[in-house]
Formats: structure tokens, sequence, C-alpha cells
């Protein structure tokens, strides 16, 4: 797909500068650095929602009294097999 996007020139100088070192095209260096950031994006989104349920679980002992008795009848049930 085609687009077109307006970027400052000092970071355009910049971004032609490292792909050609690379040995990138213009679409190839763009799409791996597009693909990166919203990649690292998604995951600061992820590791902020595990954080909340970490915050919440030390927050009450009995969520961690409830996480244990699950662990333990996994154990046991995993010893059936």
């Amino acid at each position: 797909m085609k687009t077109a996007v307006s970027v400052p020139d000092d970071i355009y100088a910049h971004a032609e500068r490292v792909a050609k070192t690379h040995g990138l095209n213009r679409s190839q260096f763009y799409s791996i650095a597009v693909k990166r950031y919203a990649d690292e994006l998604e995951s600061a989104e992820l590791t902020s929602a595990i954080d909340a349920v970490v915050e919440l679980v030390n927050a009450d002992e009995s969520t961690a009294s409830a996480v244990s008795a699950g662990r333990r009848a996994i154990a046991a049930d995993d010893e059936s097999w």
C-alpha cells in the first residue's frame, strides 16, 4: 500500500542515512520502524494491564490465597495423569 506522510527534514535525512547504511530502501526502513514502534506501544499497554492486575492481587490477601489454592488444585490434578 502506498501512503504519504510528512516528516521533519532532519528526521528524514537521518532515516535515509541509516537505511542506506543498512542496505534498506526507504519503504523497507519505514515499514520496519513503524512495526517496531507499534509493537512497542502494544507491549507497553499489555505491561500496564499486567502491572494493574499484579497491584490488585498484591493489595488483597484473599486473592493471593485463592491463587495458591488454585495452583494446589492444578498440581493435584496433574498428578492424576
